[in-house]
């Protein structure tokens, strides 16, 4: 709890899209987000984001932890790390400095992994992302 009565950011519960939803556009956030359903669009966080095994993103992906149990259909982009559950399917270009694979995970695409990463140019813009 914060000093106001509220709960702090680090002990809230996660955004939930739930089994069966949907969402189409820009999904921008801090702090963290589940994803059990369908996601089509970028994702732009400064948190975390979880895709469970009936997960579905399709889109760009740009947050600070990423972890996957569902499916990506995109580019991902994490600060600080990335972890492929056993039932993970990623279909797209990985940039983070830390990777983790889980046996029967699947990444298909390219990957850079490493601690010297520079940001990825974001298309149409020849400046790194912020």
């Amino acid at each position: 709890m914060s000093e106001s009565g509220q709960p702090s950011s680090s002990s809230r519960a996660p955004t939930i899209l739930a089994a069966g939803a949907s969402f189409d556009g820009v999904l921008a956030f801090r702090g963290t987000v589940q994803v059990e359903g369908q996601l089509r669009g970028d994702v732009i966080a400064q948190g975390s984001l979880k895709i469970e095994p009936q997960g579905r993103v399709e889109g760009r992906i740009e947050v600070d932890e990423l972890v996957v149990a569902g499916v990506i259909e995109g580019d991902v982009y994490a600060r600080r790390r990335v972890e492929l559950l056993p039932t993970a399917r990623v279909h797209g270009e990985v940039r983070t400095p830390a990777l983790a694979l889980a046996e029967g995970s699947v990444l298909d695409g390219r990957c850079h992994a490493g601690t010297a990463l520079p940001p990825p140019v974001r298309r149409g813009d020849d400046s790194p992302a912020p």
